[in-house]
């Protein structure tokens, strides 16, 4: 049943292609571009262990996404899949920017990585709410974000991301530097984007490069862009 799902999520994104429009996510971290009205983002990001993590936004107002999450553990593979709860996500876009002013969203993601079943929650945490800020750097096509997130309001911990994206069409180079709070936990992500067509790119990425106490993380995602 979720095999058939999956199909279905694709045959949409191919049945119903949008001119070409950049895809708002980049590794890990949002920048402060949305999905515009009536389109959607649809991701399928290939992990560890045969995991397919799919990732829905729509357009719903101008400058406002609503969007869900689906983790499947073990997708791939032979062994029995494992269903993560759906998990909600939210931005909106309130400032345009200017060419000294970067643009600014604010949102909500509850999508994090690798599930831990006893302690009921992700190893690595989701952004939770968070603000985030995009603005072109120098010349044309690189881009830098900077944002900061919350996600336990007990504790009041606030942790930053910053990222750098530079478009040699048709490959979009990505850096990112996630996490940021404590050193020990800090991630370093980095991969390309390749453009196939206007409406689907592929990443092949890296996660958590050079960390002392993890390993590193190869991985797949598949974008694409429709009209609805």
């Amino acid at each position: 049943m979720n095999k058939i799902l999956l199909a279905c999520m694709i045959a949409v994104c191919v049945l119903n292609p949008l001119s070409a429009q950049e895809i708002t996510r980049l590794i890990d971290t949002p920048n402060a571009k949305v999905t515009g009205y009536s389109e959607y983002d649809l991701r399928f990001r290939m992990y560890s262990d045969g995991g397919v993590l799919s990732r829905m936004a729509f357009g719903v107002l101008n400058r406002v996404n609503v969007g869900f999450s689906w983790d499947l553990e073990q997708m791939i593979g032979s062994e029995t899949i494992d269903v993560n709860e759906p998990s909600l996500n939210l931005m909106v876009r309130f400032f345009d920017g200017s060419f000294i002013l970067p643009s600014l969203a604010l949102g909500y993601d509850g999508q994090g990585y690798f599930f831990d079943e006893e302690a009921d929650e992700y190893r690595q945490r989701e952004k939770g709410v968070f603000l985030v800020g995009t603005q072109e750097l120098f010349f044309p096509e690189l881009e830098m974000s900077i944002g900061g997130n919350i996600y336990d309001f007990s504790e009041d911990t606030v942790y930053g991301f910053t990222s750098l994206s530079y478009v040699i069409y048709p490959v979009v180079l990505i850096g990112e530097y996630d996490n940021i709070h404590e050193k020990e936990f800090n991630r370093i992500n980095a991969g390309i984007r390749i453009i196939i067509t206007p409406f689907i790119s592929v990443d092949l990425a890296g996660r958590d490069l050079g960390a002392e106490s993890r390993d590193a993380e190869r991985i797949i995602r598949i974008n694409c862009r429709g009209a609805f």
